[in-house]
């Protein structure tokens, strides 16, 4: 039976937001704030208004006239190599969608006592000493944190100051899922790289904690349940690297023969390539405290069985 709880998605044609609502659009009465209605006249939605987050006027209209109780924000720029064009502008599109959009909608949210869910990311932190706990400081600006993780540090900061009370940060961390057709993932393009013999190295020397996207969705879902606030990481049970994450995929995907065929690399060098936004080398979420709540991510093994069956299924 459905729901009555109204949920406000601004993001729904994002990698991750889209699968919250394929998931949970019979669940709860979802509209949705975005770029474009990848899903039509269905029932997935009572309504959608296609908005430009940097049209405060209308965003903070949309959100006051809506009658949902909970307002989560998917949408940002994440493509962290094209944020690092803009770095230091904090004027730019970028500051604007992951920064200045996020204090607006907090703000309004605050004024209306709607519940604000922000998603944010594992870029928060420089990558020298994680994996990182909800208590660990996130930022400043540093030569390790490039412009896209500082300008959803920010986001983060500004939702802190405005919204204390009544929001909930949800931290995630190369996010991935079975399929999504407008954008790819960490683990989809490291698929399709190897079907195409371009496999490049995968680094044997960062420490990271992949996010299974259908984690994300039931925990939205579990942290509405609680009417949750404050910060929550959600991401792999237990850290690895991508060199350990690629061969357990090919292992899965085209069997344990080809396992072999997964080339060492290393992120230092990686990083020390002029232009190229820095990633955390030292990074990973820790998730104790989303698993003392009650609700239990899977393990990047688990995750991968898990996309592995759902494209079975579907002939993928």
């Amino acid at each position: 039976m459905a729901s009555s709880t109204k949920v406000l998605v601004i993001g729904s044609s994002s990698l991750v937001g889209s699968h919250f609502v394929e998931t949970f659009g019979d669940k709860y009465d979802i509209s949705a704030i975005g770029r474009k209605n990848i899903f039509g006249d269905g029932k997935l939605l009572s309504s959608f208004e296609r908005i430009d987050l940097e049209d405060r006027e209308r965003l903070a209209k949309a959100i006051r006239s809506s009658d949902a109780e909970f307002v989560i924000n998917y949408a940002a720029e994440t493509n962290v190599d094209a944020c690092e064009a803009e770095s230091g502008n904090e004027k730019g599109h970028v500051c604007l969608t992951n920064s200045e959009a996020v204090a607006l909608m907090a703000s309004v949210c605050k004024e209306e006592g709607k519940r604000f869910f922000q998603i944010s990311t594992d870029f928060v932190f420089d990558g020298t000493n994680g994996p990182y706990s909800e208590d660990d400081p996130a930022g400043p600006i540093n030569s390790k944190i490039g412009w896209y993780g500082y300008t959803k540090y920010l986001g983060e900061v500004k939702l802190n100051k405005i919204a204390p009370q009544g929001s909930c940060i949800i931290r995630i961390s190369y996010p991935y899922r079975a399929h999504f057709d407008l954008k790819t993932d960490f683990a989809r393009n490291i698929i399709d790289l190897y079907r195409k013999g371009k496999l490049y190295p995968m680094f044997e020397d960062q420490i990271f904690s992949p996010t299974l996207i259908d984690d994300v969705s039931n925990a939205v879902d579990f942290l509405i349940a609680n009417s949750a606030e404050g910060k929550y990481h959600v991401a792999s049970k237990y850290p690895t690297t991508p060199f350990l994450f690629a061969s357990e995929l090919i292992s899965t995907f085209f069997g344990k023969e080809n396992e072999a065929e997964v080339k060492r690399g290393s992120i230092v060098d990686f990083n020390k390539v002029p232009g190229r936004a820095p990633r955390p080398v030292r990074g990973g979420l820790r998730t104790d405290k989303i698993q003392k709540l009650g609700f239990l991510p899977k393990t990047f093994e688990d995750g991968i069985r898990t996309i592995f069956k759902a494209s079975t299924s579907l002939g993928h």
